[in-house]
């Protein structure tokens, strides 16, 4: 039998700047993907850079620093949710967005 790789902390509550909402963070280490499962669904936190030919380290995800997520990497961070690992700069605009290791 397979070594799950989804992590799961119930009872968070995340500070998305202009709203705290508070679920279960489910960190899925195979597919890269970092989510707040709430009742009207999930939350997406990570988000993929495989376009750009990234791809995080294991027990890593991505989390942008724009639009909806701006300052969500230091938020989780000063959580004690995620460690950041690197800054990119990645799109047409030069956006940021962080590898951070997930610490569940």
């Amino acid at each position: 039998m397979a070594e799950s790789t989804t992590t799961v902390k119930h009872d968070v509550t995340i500070d998305f700047g202009c709203i705290e909402l508070t679920g279960t963070l489910v960190h899925d280490d195979e597919n890269h993907v970092l989510e707040l499962e709430l009742d009207e669904g999930p939350e997406p936190i990570s988000i993929s850079l495989q376009s750009y030919g990234l791809t995080p380290a294991p027990g890593n995800v991505f989390i942008k620093n724009w639009s909806e997520h701006s300052g969500l990497m230091a938020r989780l961070a000063q959580a004690g949710l995620v460690k950041p690992v690197r800054a990119l700069t990645v799109g047409p605009y030069c956006s940021t967005a962080y590898e951070v290791h997930v610490t569940l």
